[in-house]
């Protein structure tokens, strides 16, 4: 009777355990289907959550920060930490909180499985120029350069 019982737990776990995996890799399917739609229709946002600024350390960020595209559109929340070279008079301008159009736009798929995406972005008060890696997971790291700031990465995921 205690063979029996044990024997049916046993089953039971290692059946659950393959229907958790199978159901991992059909999710991971469609995360990689979804991935690869919004990046080749140039329609993604990816929402932002921590920071590597180049002088300092890794760091959190709140809700709510995001880089989108929107087909030759740049949406940008992102927050900043950093050395700024040239700042408006005043010291307010945007920051890195603005709505552009695309300049220069490439993606391209890496040997590693993920995609490779710049763009150069410009506006009154920069020149901008992102680098994103977009895994199949859906995970994303942004690299950034500017002409009048120093460069920050953030890490985030896609949407």
């Amino acid at each position: 009777m205690v063979k029996t019982f044990f024997f049916g737990f046993v089953s039971l776990l290692l059946l659950s355990a393959c229907v958790t995996k199978e159901q991992r890799a059909a999710q991971l399917a469609e995360t990689m289907q979804r991935v690869s739609r919004s990046v080749a229709g140039q329609h993604y946002k990816i929402d932002v959550q921590s920071m590597s600024p180049s002088r300092g350390g890794h760091r959190q960020v709140s809700y709510g920060f995001f880089l989108e595209v929107k087909g030759d559109t740049l949406v940008s929340y992102l927050p900043y930490f950093g050395r700024a070279y040239s700042v408006p008079y005043g010291g307010s301008g945007k920051g890195l909180n603005f709505t552009e159009r695309i300049k220069e736009y490439s993606s391209e798929q890496t040997k590693k499985g993920q995609t490779l995406i710049r763009m150069r972005v410009e506006n009154e008060e920069d020149n901008y120029l992102f680098t994103i890696y977009i895994y199949d997971s859906g995970q994303a790291t942004i690299n950034l350069r500017a002409r009048e700031r120093e460069s920050i990465s953030y890490s985030g995921e896609l949407h």
